[in-house]
């Protein structure tokens, strides 16, 4: 196991959840980048194109809005290919309430830069509940 990183933050979308962290400083809309039926980001040259979202926990600077984010969250979550838990810098009021429908935990305001910590592969522990983010780091 490689060495274990613990971020506090605000949990705007109560629970836990883990798994494999996917990292990008981009912002993401799930109308149009995402398709929810493979869970894939399909946005042409965002750095998460060809990316599943199944089961990871997504890492980002924020999702652009459009009213059917909710919608195309809880449809990937129908078809088994949501994120299971968002960790956002900034917030996207659309993509909350597409957490609070689908019941997949949101953190913010964390109080380490998460993109200096967090990498694609990095297992994590997000508990919104607690306000309190464990990072595993992957072991090269």
């Amino acid at each position: 196991m490689g060495e274990k990183i613990t971020i506090k933050c605000r949990g705007l979308v109560k629970g836990r959840a883990e798994g494999e962290a996917l990292v990008s400083q981009k912002t993401l809309s799930f109308w149009g980048e995402v398709d929810p039926v493979s869970g894939k980001v399909i946005a042409s040259g965002h750095p998460l194109e060809g990316k599943s979202l199944r089961g990871k926990v997504l890492v980002i600077e924020s999702t652009k809005g459009s009213s059917a984010t909710p919608l195309v969250i809880g449809l990937a979550k129908k078809e088994g290919n949501a994120p299971v838990a968002f960790v956002n810098e900034n917030v996207d009021a659309l993509a909350v309430l597409g957490c609070v429908v689908n019941e997949i935990p949101m953190v913010t305001k964390l109080d380490k830069d998460p993109f200096s910590i967090i990498k694609t592969g990095d297992h994590v522990f997000v508990d919104a509940d607690a306000g309190e983010i464990v990072v595993t780091k992957t072991v090269m």
